[in-house]
C-alpha cells in the first residue's frame, strides 16, 4: 500500500481519515493503567490532565515533539510524567493562569509511560516546559536515549510514517487501525 494511499480509523470521532496521523496520545500513566477498576476507583483520581495515585503518585499530561526533517510538521506524543507532589500542586495552583508559561518551571519530571517503538522509556528524566493556558506542557527527555537524540535531530518524513504505521498495527492505548 502506498503511504497516500493508507486511511486510519481515529479512535476519538471514528471517522476514517486519509494519511497517516502524526499524533499518537496515551490515556493513562502506566501506573493507572496497570491497576484494576477496583484499584482505580479506591486509590485514585484522575482528569484528562491530572492523575493522583494513593495520595503519593502525581502526575501530569504533556506532549513531546519530534521534529520531521526538512518539514514544520512533528510527531507528537501525547504522554505523562511523574512528579513532585509541590510541583503538581504549583502547576494545579496556575492551570488558569494567563503568561504562567513566563512564570513556571520548566519542572523536573520522570516519563510515566513505556513506548512499545522505544526501549525502556519509563522513568526517563525530562524537563516540563509549562505552555500558554489551554496547552498542554512540553516534555524534553534528557536522559541519553534513542528518543532524545531524535527529539533534538529530528526524524524523517518517512521514518515518521513508517513508525506511525507500525503504531497502528500493533494498537496499544492509542489503538487506531489501518484500513
Amino acid at each position: 500500500m502506498l503511504m497516500s494511499e493508507a486511511t486510519f480509523i481515529c479512535n476519538v470521532c471514528h471517522e476514517t481519515h486519509a494519511g497517516i496521523p502524526l499524533s499518537f496520545a496515551v490515556d493513562f500513566p502506566d501506573m493507572y493503567a496497570n491497576m484494576s477498576e477496583p484499584e482505580r476507583e479506591a486509590r485514585a483520581l484522575i482528569s484528562s490532565d491530572q492523575c493522583v495515585v494513593d495520595e503519593a503518585w502525581y502526575f501530569i499530561r504533556g506532549c513531546l515533539e519530534i521534529p520531521i526533517i526538512d518539514t514544520s510538521e512533528v510527531f507528537l506524543w501525547g504522554l505523562w510524567a511523574s512528579v513532585k507532589e509541590d510541583v503538581f500542586n504549583q502547576i494545579s495552583e496556575s492551570w488558569e493562569e494567563e503568561g504562567r508559561e513566563g512564570r513556571r518551571g520548566p519542572f523536573k519530571a520522570r516519563l510515566a509511560n513505556s513506548l512499545s517503538v522505544y526501549s525502556k522509556t519509563l522513568n526517563l528524566k525530562l524537563s516540563m516546559i509549562i505552555q500558554p493556558v489551554g496547552t498542554r506542557p512540553l516534555f524534553v527527555i534528557e536522559d541519553d536515549h534513542l528518543l532524545t537524540n531524535e527529539q533534538r535531530l529530528g526524524i524523517s518524513a518517512h521514518d515518521a510514517a513508517e513508525m506511525s504505521t507500525k503504531l497502528l498495527r500493533i494498537g496499544g492505548p492509542w489503538s487506531a487501525s489501518l484500513q
